[in-house]
């Protein structure tokens, strides 16, 4: 993956809590880009521009998690274990969100009012249940992938997909689930041989959010699991595909 598309993906995804990046964040990025400053360097100045900035507050979530991503993506190689979620959990938000959030399952139940269930909320794992139910998901994908050297690469990518929205489902933490679970998911598929397209993550991040919501709601009126086949199919196969919505991205 290039540097752009790694940027590209990190300040699209913040699009799923509604945040965005600063434009000092952005010329902070075509610097990295260009090879000129380190991504612990461009952490650094973002710090020093949000002290100096309190008037920027909104943005210094985006712009350090942006970081975060992008340099995992450059940087990471996956380990496929429960943890692994909780390790770049922590990579992303230690110092921006509260110390016993941050790489830790969360300690009580969650709701959450989904605009796209019109103000419902979803089904999510009971927090006494999360350790149980990763351990049971990834041990299911793990079998799952004994059978991939025979598959079709479609077939195949349907099946991670479907792993992943149950790992979103699960909302292992208090915050910062959607974008843990997408920098996870595109590591897992890029293991796996495939190419990613950073365009629909820059671009349609709450598409994304949304298309896991209605891929998981019980709700008959609500479900439907096609938008996320659509983007999984934009994002794997054909980037000529047209999603509703769009966000700002690096250009």
């Amino acid at each position: 993956m290039s540097r752009s598309d790694a940027w590209n993906i990190g300040f699209g995804l913040q699009a799923v809590d509604g945040l965005a990046p600063s434009v000092y964040a952005m010329e902070q990025a075509r610097e990295q880009i260009s090879e000129e400053v380190s991504y612990a360097e461009v952490e650094q100045r973002l710090r020093e521009y949000h002290s100096r900035n309190g008037s920027k507050a909104e943005h210094f979530e985006a712009d350090i998690v942006s970081t975060r991503i992008s340099s995992i993506l450059q940087t990471e190689s996956l380990v496929f274990t429960p943890s692994m979620l909780a390790r770049i959990h922590r990579h992303l938000f230690d110092g921006v969100f509260k110390d016993d959030w941050v790489g830790q399952w969360r300690q009580v139940n969650l709701t959450k009012k989904e605009p796209v269930l019109q103000g419902r909320s979803l089904p999510y794992a009971p927090f006494s249940l999360i350790g149980e139910m990763l351990d049971y998901e990834f041990n299911q994908e793990k079998e799952r992938q004994a059978g991939h050297p025979w598959a079709d690469r479609r077939e195949i990518a349907v099946s991670v997909f479907d792993f992943i929205s149950h790992l979103w489902q699960i909302h292992p933490f208090r915050e910062g689930n959607t974008r843990t679970v997408a920098v996870f998911a595109i590591l897992y598929l890029e293991r796996l041989g495939f190419r990613i397209g950073s365009e629909p993550f820059a671009s349609h991040a709450r598409y994304f959010r949304d298309a896991l919501v209605l891929d998981n709601t019980f709700n008959p009126a609500f479900k439907d699991s096609a938008l996320l086949r659509l983007f999984m199919e934009k994002m794997l196969f054909n980037p000529s595909i047209e999603l509703e919505g769009s966000q700002t991205g690096l250009h």
